[in-house]
């Protein structure tokens, strides 16, 4: 972890207390302990995962630019997150495509619905939720980084680009018909390939666009490190985790001015 020092300079530089920022973090780490309360409720397991957990072990909680939570989980943990998340009735909705048919992204998020955002690209422009989120990934065994990628095209220039399409009958009629043959038939297969002989590596499930693979004995045991004001889970073997992710050099820092936000405008209504 980076001193303390350090790390107060970075809080002043990228999230003061009281800015955009800080606040949108601090409703994101509301909407963490509210998915972990669930998690440990009905036994699911997941961590924190990509930049969040790079967050946790290099900073004690978020980086301190950083405007979004990323966690993961195994499908069979996913699907029951996901089902526990659509019967909740309060401030956070599951956005998936079956609880909105705009969203074509294959994984999931959790809305706040107290705020809205504007991301720097145009996908959430016809979504019936568009405030703070967490990102809920999932992952599965994999063998194959060239049938990751294949879905990930697939993904991009076909799923994502509809969302551009102006004309909301043709949009919503194309919707119809491509995005279950898509995510219903032909992911599914590429998953079934992709499964033989993967010999205990991990990726995102088909269509997620992220190529880092992870390995099951990193993941395997989870444990709870400090993060902002509380605990959350992160792989036992964080070390080689990041490493895979991000490199050998994950702790240090990055060129302070080449980061660049996900978000271009914020509003809180509470």
């Amino acid at each position: 972890m980076i001193d303390k020092e350090q790390q107060a300079e970075l809080r002043a530089k990228f999230n003061p207390d009281g800015s955009d920022l800080r606040k949108m973090q601090l409703r994101m780490l509301e909407m963490l302990k509210y998915i972990d309360k669930i998690c440990r409720e009905n036994d699911i397991k997941y961590w924190l995962s990509s930049g969040t957990c790079l967050g946790a072990i290099r900073h004690g909680g978020f980086i301190p630019w950083d405007d979004d939570v990323d966690i993961e989980m195994c499908k069979k943990d996913y699907k029951k997150l996901i089902d526990i998340l659509k019967k909740q009735n309060n401030d956070y909705k599951l956005q998936d495509h079956s609880q909105d048919n705009e969203y074509l992204a294959p994984y999931a998020k959790l809305r706040d619905t107290k705020s809205y955002l504007k991301e720097s690209n145009t996908n959430d422009i016809h979504y019936k939720y568009r405030g703070i989120y967490i990102d809920i990934f999932c992952i599965e065994p994999s063998s194959s980084l060239w049938i990751f990628k294949l879905t990930s095209i697939i993904q991009y220039r076909f799923i994502y680009s509809l969302a551009k399409i102006k004309n909301n009958v043709l949009r919503k009629v194309l919707i119809f018909l491509l995005f279950p043959s898509i995510t219903k038939i032909i992911y599914p297969f590429f998953s079934l390939l992709s499964k033989y002989n993967s010999n205990k590596w991990f990726r995102h499930i088909p269509g997620s666009g992220f190529f880092k693979r992870r390995h099951r004995q990193d993941f395997d045991i989870i444990l709870k490190v400090p993060f902002e004001d509380t605990f959350l889970p992160v792989p036992k073997e964080s070390d080689s985790y990041l490493k895979r992710l991000y490199g050998e050099s994950y702790m240090c820092l990055p060129p302070l001015d080449s980061i660049k936000p996900h978000i271009s405008k914020i509003m809180f209504f509470e």
